[in-house]
């Protein structure tokens, strides 16, 4: 019996190919693995055409291929008609495994295979602003195997049914999903016991009043993520498919007044509200599909990554409402930024741990950090 755990809408998903509004073949980088290069390299004559567009790169010991995206980071494969060419010419067969798995995402443990969608597919994303209620994962297989899961998935576990506790505020559930984290971090064994206080709903409502009385400026709030957000577009702003998207809103970011715009900030939020069902299901699509991990630093690191996506999303949305004349915000709009930032934030993860190992001189935020974010 094979024993797989998957999100709800798993199997709904079908590629639109030509007819997707946000290709896939743009915008970053497109790993190929060893076995489809040796597979392409075994026949110049056939597939002469596709290995000069692969380029290698040097990672440690190991040497890792690329298809050269060029100067408009577009694939070299992709025809005008948005159409992958080695499809077309040699069939799916000789797709890399990137190619033919995304935005498809799998997990595999010694007992357990876990499937996903990556929110850097906008038909994903349609696919989860159309869940009804709450995101639900299944589980199919023997029983036994799942009673006696991993502590990571049992964290992992509780991860999701915070988020998913509306008795909480948003911001509420991120800041505790954090606390407990960190908390977790200190402890020499992490016992069932320390794991289980994050069920109890009177010792989350203990934790919430423990940082209830903090004040944060609302200004220092919003110029932090400004800043955030203008080191994380500044190199993507002028990538093709990004650019129309990030261009006028990183030039309103940059204009020095931001920082005083915390009272539209405020005003914002509560416009927001209405996307926060499904930016509560992507989170918990993120989380399921990347936190997890028997080191509690890198689960911690993971959470940062989807926490900041968010973060730009809510951010990049209320950049396009202040430049609405309107005062307006489509769901169009959250949704391309939520594909955006997948991409060049959840995608490019050990990029991201980087900028923060060098701004911070540690990867892992202390709470106030999160708490300035998020408030």
């Amino acid at each position: 019996m094979n024993n797989e755990l998957k999100v709800g809408f798993y199997d709904d998903f079908s590629c639109i190919a030509d007819g997707c509004s946000f290709t896939c073949c743009q915008g970053w980088e497109i790993i190929v693995d060893i076995d489809t290069y040796d597979k392409w390299k075994s026949d110049d004559t056939k597939f002469g055409y596709i290995s000069k567009n692969i380029k290698t790169k040097k990672v440690g010991k190991e040497t890792q291929y690329f298809i050269k995206m060029g100067n408009k980071m577009g694939c070299p494969f992709l025809d005008k008609k948005g159409l992958c060419d080695i499809v077309i010419k040699c069939g799916e067969d000789y797709l890399s495994k990137a190619c033919s798995l995304f935005p498809r995402q799998e997990n595999a443990y010694d007992d357990l295979t876990e499937y996903s969608l990556s929110c850097a597919c906008p038909t994903v994303v349609d696919l989860i602003n159309n869940i009804d209620g709450k995101m639900k994962i299944s589980y199919e297989g023997d029983q036994n195997i799942w009673n006696n899961i991993s502590v990571e998935h049992k964290i992992r576990e509780v991860m999701i049914n915070i988020l998913q506790n509306s008795m909480f505020s948003f911001n509420n559930r991120i800041l505790i999903i954090f606390n407990m984290l960190l908390f977790i971090k200190k402890e020499p064994v992490i016992t069932e016991e320390i794991i289980s206080n994050f069920t109890d709903e009177k010792y989350l409502l203990l934790l919430i009043d423990s940082w209830s009385g903090i004040e944060i400026d609302n200004e220092d709030s919003c110029t932090e993520i400004n800043e955030l957000f203008i080191d994380i577009v500044l190199n993507y702003r002028k990538v093709k498919s990004f650019g129309d998207y990030l261009k006028d809103i990183s030039y309103l970011a940059e204009d020095g007044e931001m920082g005083r715009s915390h009272i539209e900030w405020n005003a914002f939020k509560i416009v927001f509200t209405q996307y926060e069902k499904l930016i509560e299901n992507c989170i918990v699509s993120k989380i399921f599909a990347n936190c997890i991990s028997d080191d509690i630093d890198e689960m911690i690191k993971s959470f940062q990554v989807v926490i900041t996506e968010y973060i730009m999303v809510k951010y990049s949305a209320f950049l396009r409402w202040l430049l609405n004349e309107k005062k307006r915000i489509g769901y169009n709009d959250i949704r391309d930024y939520i594909v955006i930032y997948s991409r060049i934030i959840g995608h490019n993860a050990d990029g991201i741990i980087e900028f923060w190992k060098d701004n911070f001189d540690e990867a892992v935020w202390e709470f106030g950090y999160m708490f300035l974010l998020i408030n």
